[in-house]
């Protein structure tokens, strides 16, 4: 054997176990991943109401806290306590697990919601995100923009990210049972309340396949929603 077919034989053996390992590698990352989403999967099927009671109130963020824009204009809500719990996502496969992540993404709402759709302010009452902390969005006094005909008779609430597929975690799911029972506490919400998931109100995915399925498992989950017939508000959104 030549030097020269030594060296092209050392080179061709060098270059197929950079592949070999490039290709454990890649492996490797695959199965980590699928493993985290078998397991968060899995976790979200063993999610109850039952067991997100929250002994303490929820940790909610203010507008102030999170550098929200003023809003243009504000509406008092005409129906109140309110009737019904409106349940969103965000529809976007953006995730947050810290203040600072999660205030960005409630800001780059706000700014979605206020510069390319027009409306007054970020549409939703509350934004969670899975850091376990409410957002404080139009807050429990103020007429939403998220599901009209509930927007003056309801709180609508938003979980950061794209659940079709899974649940929020339990961390976020436990905020959002504990901000309701946190409304109904302040008198913001009525004690009689109903839950909805928000394709109900209009022809939309959210709050995604997964997670819509489980609002329906809530005790106060209705199949047929009828909002009160009240004096239309001509500025909502």
């Amino acid at each position: 054997m030549s030097l020269h077919d030594s060296r092209s034989v050392k080179i061709a053996v060098t270059v197929l176990a950079i592949m070999g390992s490039l290709a454990i590698v890649i492996a490797t990352v695959y199965v980590s991943i699928s493993m985290l989403s078998f397991k968060r999967n899995v976790f979200a099927l063993s999610t109850t109401w039952t067991n997100l009671e929250n002994v303490t109130d929820p940790r909610i963020i203010s507008r102030d806290e999170w550098k929200a824009r003023p809003p243009k204009e504000r509406v008092l809500m005409n129906v109140t306590p309110t009737p019904y719990v409106v349940i969103h996502h965000g529809g976007i496969a953006e995730y947050c697990f810290d203040q600072k992540a999660c205030s960005a993404i409630v800001k780059s709402y706000q700014n979605l919601h206020i510069d390319d759709r027009g409306w007054l302010d970020i549409g939703y009452n509350f934004v969670i995100g899975e850091d376990g902390n409410a957002y404080e969005g139009r807050g429990w006094d103020f007429v939403g923009a998220h599901a009209p005909p509930y927007n003056n008779q309801s709180i609508g609430i938003c979980v950061i990210g794209d659940f079709s597929d899974f649940l929020p975690n339990n961390t976020a799911l436990k905020t959002l049972n504990g901000l309701i029972d946190y409304g109904v506490f302040l008198g913001k919400i009525s004690k009689d309340y109903h839950v909805i998931g928000h394709r109900q109100a209009r022809e939309t995915l959210c709050p995604g396949e997964e997670f819509f399925k489980f609002v329906q498992t809530n005790p106060r989950w209705t199949k047929h929603p009828e909002p009160i017939n009240v004096a239309p508000i001509t500025v909502w959104k």
